[in-house]
C-alpha cells in the first residue's frame, strides 16, 4: 500500500452554465484511491507515515482573498473530504494545497515540501507567499433589509427538518409567501397514514413488519417506514400551516435537474424576493459500507443543486440567497461524512464563488448540529464533537443574517466535545473566540509531535521545552543545571491523558496521581530544552479511567524513565478510594546519589515555612500565573496547583525535615486532587507521616493533599 496519496482533483475552470462530469469523475478517482488504501491505513498506528495531499485551484488564498481568481471553486469538496478523512482513518495526515495561477509551475516542489510538514490543514500559495486561513469572530451586521407581505422566498428542501422550521418562522412573523419543496409529490389523503396522530403513525408503522410474510426484505420494510415517516412529516406540517393560516406551499422539485427548477420557478412568478438552498442528504456510515452513487448523490445534492438554482436566479432581484451548510465542511465531519463534508464545503467556496458574480447578497451559514433536529442520524454520537445548538436560538440567528444581507461564510460554533482528535487540533488554529477555547487549548498546547496514536487508548509523542518560550523550565536547578519543575512534568501528564480518555461513558475528571517515580536527571535541560518522548495509555479499572504515563528522553535507549499514574473519577462528590497498586519495585534510573536541588523562585512563587505549635510545617503560597510559566501568543490554564505542589516539594529537601526526596529518583505515592488552586492556599505538612495538605487560604476548601513521600529505593 502506498503512504501517501497525492490528489490533483479537477483544475478545469468551473462553469455554472455547461452540465459537466469533470469533478465527479475526480472525486470518483479520489474515492476509489482512499477505498484501495482503505484496511491497510485504518490498521496503521503510526502517525508519521500516512498522507493525503489534495491540490485545489481557488486562487492561493481558498478563495477567501480578494484578488483570487477562482478558477475552479469545486476544490471545496476536496477540503471537505480530506478535513474528515481522520475519522475513519486517525493516523492519515491530511493536506489542501491551493494555488494560484502563479504558482501551479511550482506545483512538484510545493507537494514535496508540504508531504513532510504537519500544521494547518488547509494552506495556499499566492504571489509568493503562503497562506493559511485562521477564524474571526465577527457581530452579525444591523437589519439592511426588510420583508413583509409582498416577498416571496423559495426554500430547497424545506417541508422537514430546519429548512420547515424557517419556513413557519418567515411565514408566521413577516406574512410572507413560503415555497417549501421536496422531490416527491405532495401526499395524498388517500394514503392509509394520511391525517394520523404521531401514536397512529408508529402503529401504523409497527403493521408493517407484517408484510414479512409476503416475502418483503427487513431492508425494503425498514426503506418503507423510513419513506411513509417522511411523507406523513411533511403532510402535517404543511396542512397544519395552512389551517393556521400561514402563506405556506409545497412543490415537488428536484434541484440537480435544471428542467424542474425553470418549472418551479415559472410558478412561483416573478415575485421571488429570496432563495435558502436547503437541500440535503446524509449516509452516516463508514466509507466501505457506501456505493458511489450514495456519495455522489450527497454531493450532488449540494453542489449541483447549487448550480442549477443560482444560474436560473442570478439575473433577479433578490435580496438574499443563502445556503444551509454545515460545520463538517469547515471543521470536518463525524464518522460516515465524508461526503456530506465535501458537499457542504464545496457549498461554501461556490458560494464565495457566486458573490462575486451577482448583485444581492450570497451567505453560507455553516450550522452545527440542531437539538433533536435536521438530517443528524446519530444525536448522541454527534455530542461527542460539539454541544448541539438550541432550535429557538438558532432561528434568531438566521432571521438577523437574513435581515443583515450577509455575505461569505458564516460558521457557528458550538463547545467543542470529546471528539477532538489530534490532527484535527493540529490542523484547525485555536483562537481564544472558540467556544471553550480555556477547556480544549491545554490539551492541545501540551500534545506535542505525534508519533503513534491508537484513539482513546493510547497516544505516543515528543513534547518540547525550551527556556525561550518556557520560563519555569530556567526557575528550578538539578545540580546546578536548569530543569524541568517536577510539577509542570505533571501538568503535562494530565493534559497528555485527556486524549486518551473515553468518547462515551459519564463525564471524568482528573481525581488522583499515584505511583510518581521521577528521576531528576530527567529534567535537566540540555542546549536551553528538554524534549520528552512521552506514552499514554487508558483503560476502565473498574468505574475508573486509569491513565499510566512514561516518560523518556526523545532519541535516547536506556536512559532514565519517569512512570506516574492518573486516575479519572466520575463527579460523584466523594474521593476516590485508595489505589490498590503501588509502584513497580523495579525502576530504571540513570543513577542514584544525593543531587542538589534549588529552586529559584522568580517564576513559580516561593512560601516561608514555620513549625505551627504541633511541630507540624506550615506556608502560605500565592498561586502560579499560567501567563507566567509560558511565553505564548495563547497561554494554557492549569490543571495542577503547580505553586502548591512545587513548594510541598521543595519543603521535603530541608534538612531536618524528616523525609527527603534529594535522592535520584523522586517518588511519590499520591496526589489527590480536590480542585484547582485559585488563591492563596495554606499548606500543612507532617514530614513524619509523609502527608502534606493545601487549602485555599481564604476558604478552606482543599486543593491537594500529597501522601507517601518517600526516599529513595534501596
Amino acid at each position: 500500500m502506498p503512504d501517501a496519496v497525492v490528489d490533483l482533483t479537477v483544475d478545469r475552470p468551473f462553469s455554472s452554465t455547461v452540465e459537466e462530469n469533470a469533478w465527479r469523475e475526480a472525486f470518483q478517482r479520489s474515492v476509489a484511491a482512499v477505498r484501495a488504501c482503505y484496511e491497510d491505513w485504518a490498521a496503521e498506528h503510526s502517525a508519521t507515515r500516512l498522507c493525503y495531499l489534495a491540490v485545489t485551484y481557488l486562487g492561493g488564498g481558498m478563495g477567501y482573498h480578494a484578488e483570487d481568481a477562482f478558477e475552479q471553486p469545486l476544490g471545496g469538496i476536496w477540503a471537505g473530504f480530506a478535513k474528515t478523512l481522520h475519522r475513519e482513518l486517525p493516523n492519515c495526515y491530511a493536506r489542501v494545497v491551493d494555488l494560484g495561477t502563479e504558482s501551479v509551475e511550482r506545483l512538484p516542489r510545493i507537494v514535496a515540501a508540504e508531504l513532510s510538514h504537519r500544521g494547518r490543514t488547509e494552506v495556499g500559495y499566492r504571489d509568493g507567499r503562503r497562506r493559511t486561513l485562521t477564524p474571526r469572530r465577527v457581530p452579525v451586521g444591523r437589519p439592511a433589509l426588510h420583508l413583509g407581505t409582498d416577498d416571496t422566498v423559495l426554500i430547497s428542501g424545506g417541508g422537514r427538518g430546519i429548512g420547515w422550521q424557517l419556513a413557519r418562522e418567515l411565514a408566521r412573523d413577516f406574512g410572507l409567501r413560503v415555497i417549501v419543496t421536496g422531490r416527491e409529490a405532495f401526499p395524498s389523503s388517500a394514503e392509509p397514514w394520511f391525517g394520523l396522530s404521531e401514536p397512529e403513525l408508529r402503529e401504523y408503522q409497527r403493521g408493517l413488519w407484517s408484510a414479512r410474510r409476503d416475502g418483503r426484505s427487513v431492508a425494503e420494510i425498514r426503506r418503507e417506514i423510513d419513506r411513509t415517516g417522511k411523507l406523513w412529516e411533511l403532510a402535517s406540517n404543511v396542512t397544519a400551516a395552512q389551517r393556521e393560516g400561514l402563506r405556506i406551499e409545497y412543490l415537488a422539485c428536484d434541484f440537480t435537474d435544471r428542467g424542474q427548477v425553470r418549472a418551479v420557478l415559472a410558478q412561483v412568478g416573478g415575485a421571488l424576493t429570496g432563495v435558502v438552498h436547503n437541500a440535503g442528504i446524509d449516509t452516516a456510515v463508514r466509507l466501505p459500507k457506501k456505493s458511489d452513487g450514495e456519495i455522489l448523490r450527497t454531493v450532488e445534492t449540494k453542489i449541483e443543486g447549487f448550480r442549477t438554482l443560482f444560474e436560473e436566479v442570478r439575473e433577479s432581484e433578490l435580496k438574499f440567497f443563502c445556503n444551509v451548510g454545515s460545520l463538517t465542511g469547515r471543521l470536518g465531519g463525524m464518522v460516515g461524512q465524508m461526503e456530506y463534508a465535501a458537499a457542504n464545503e464545496g457549498l461554501a467556496r461556490l458560494g464565495l464563488w457566486a458573490r462575486r458574480r451577482t448583485r444581492f447578497p450570497v451567505m453560507t451559514l455553516c450550522w452545527p448540529t440542531w437539538d433533536r433536529i435536521g438530517l443528524i442520524t446519530n444525536f448522541s454520537a454527534s455530542l461527542r464533537y460539539m454541544a448541539p445548538l438550541d432550535v429557538q436560538e438558532g432561528l434568531a440567528k438566521w432571521r438577523r443574517e437574513l435581515a443583515a444581507g450577509s455575505d461569505g461564510e458564516v460558521a457557528f460554533v458550538g463547545y467543542l466535545g470529546k471528539g477532538l482528535s489530534p490532527s484535527q487540533a493540529v490542523g484547525f488554529p485555536a483562537v481564544p473566540e472558540l467556544p471553550g477555547f480555556d477547556q480544549a487549548y491545554p490539551k492541545i498546547f501540551h500534545l506535542g509531535e505525534v508519533l503513534d496514536h491508537q484513539p482513546n487508548t493510547f497516544l505516543r509523542s515528543v513534547f518540547t521545552v525550551h527556556r525561550d518560550w518556557a520560563p519555569v523550565a530556567a526557575d528550578f536547578l538539578v545540580e546546578g543545571a536548569e530543569a524541568l519543575p517536577v510539577s509542570v512534568l505533571l501538568e503535562n501528564a494530565a493534559r497528555a491523558a485527556e486524549w486518551v480518555l473515553p468518547p462515551d461513558g459519564p463525564p471524568l475528571g482528573l481525581s488522583r496521581i499515584e505511583a510518581v517515580v521521577v528521576p531528576l536527571s530527567l529534567l535537566r535541560l540540555r542546549d536551553a530544552e528538554v524534549r520528552l518522548e512521552r506514552e499514554v495509555r487508558g483503560e476502565y479499572r473498574g468505574h475508573q479511567w486509569v491513565v499510566e504515563a512514561t516518560f523518556r528522553r526523545a532519541g535516547e535507549e536506556g536512559g532514565p524513565e519517569a512512570r506516574l499514574r492518573l486516575v479519572h473519577s466520575p463527579p460523584d462528590g466523594h474521593d476516590p478510594p485508595a489505589p490498590t497498586e503501588r509502584p513497580d519495585t523495579q525502576v530504571r534510573t540513570w543513577r542514584t546519589g544525593t543531587p542538589a536541588l534549588r529552586w529559584r523562585g522568580v517564576v513559580i512563587p516561593s512560601a516561608d515555612w514555620h513549625q505551627d505549635p504541633a511541630k507540624r510545617l506550615v506556608a502560605e503560597v500565592r498561586p502560579c500565573a499560567d501567563a507566567d510559566l509560558w511565553v505564548s501568543p495563547f497561554v494554557p490554564r492549569a490543571t495542577v496547583p503547580v505553586a502548591a505542589l512545587e513548594n510541598i516539594l521543595r519543603a521535603t529537601t530541608h534538612q531536618g525535615g524528616g523525609l527527603s526526596v534529594s535522592n535520584d529518583p523522586l517518588i511519590v505515592g499520591d496526589i489527590v486532587l480536590h480542585g484547582p488552586q485559585r488563591g492563596d492556599c495554606r499548606i500543612t505538612g507532617d514530614p513524619a507521616l509523609g502527608v502534606w495538605k493545601a487549602a485555599d487560604a481564604a476558604s478552606g476548601e482543599p486543593v491537594v493533599t500529597i501522601t507517601g513521600l518517600t526516599g529513595p529505593r534501596n
